[in-house]
């Protein structure tokens, strides 16, 4: 019985579908996990966009020429005004800091160093402000710290009015140098002044002037006589 020539074709045919469709399930399975692998790419790009737009400190990205390719939110809540995609850092858009920081900015670019700055002044503000250097540009954060330096400069001043009071205390607790015919006092810086004038000026007090019953009895003999007279008067009664 002769063999049918077609068969081993047939069978390579076979064997082929086969092998065929094994690599057809190993491409659908790679192009499952390829999906599954881009969907958790997109929630995190998701994510990474929400914490830097959300982000409370001001921050943009600018590219390796310094020109702004995106901000968040931050600056929209301070009623300042933004900047425009495109613009020169820091010559297009906050060009009025006390130093040149569109040198700084290109510098740090340029070096892959990272800048920061702790106390800028720009108008009436303070500002800290970190530059960070990537390859494609960098990453610019500015926080306004003007609020908490005033409240540190006021904490100083109330310290320092403290201090002073209690040195005003201690001078007024030691031995005070008085004048023993005029009864003058001399301060640190080595002047006389009127008790009066010293109190008020260490002690924060003010004064009435009266007299006691001795000067009254040796400069008003007849008024001292009369408030004598009216004072047993008073106690017989």
């Amino acid at each position: 019985m002769n063999e049918n020539p077609l068969s081993p074709l047939v069978q390579q045919l076979k064997n082929e579908l086969i092998s065929l469709g094994r690599r057809i399930a190993e491409l659908e399975q790679f192009e499952d996990e390829l999906k599954a692998a881009n969907l958790k790419l997109a929630e995190k790009e998701a994510f990474n966009f929400a914490l830097f737009r959300y982000n409370p400190i001001f921050t943009l990205v600018v590219d390796r020429e310094g020109r702004v390719v995106r901000s968040n939110k931050a600056k929209i809540t301070s009623g300042d005004r933004l900047p425009n995609i495109g613009d020169i850092m820091y010559r297009d858009y906050a060009s009025k800091h006390e130093i040149n920081m569109h040198q700084q900015l290109m510098e740090s670019i340029q070096t892959g160093t990272i800048r920061k700055f702790n106390e800028l002044h720009y108008g009436n503000k303070i500002l800290t402000i970190t530059i960070s250097p990537f390859p494609e540009g960098a990453i610019i954060t500015s926080q306004d710290i003007t609020e908490q330096k005033t409240v540190e400069l006021d904490r100083i001043k109330l310290i320092e009015k403290l201090q002073q009071a209690l040195s005003e205390v201690e001078t007024l607790r030691g031995l005070l140098p008085i004048c023993a015919c005029c009864k003058k006092i001399r301060d640190d810086k080595g002047y006389w002044n009127h008790i009066e004038a010293y109190l008020r000026k260490h002690a924060h007090a003010e004064f009435t002037h009266t007299l006691c019953p001795d000067c009254v009895k040796q400069y008003y003999p007849d008024l001292w006589e009369k408030m004598r007279t009216e004072k047993e008067q008073a106690a017989s009664s």
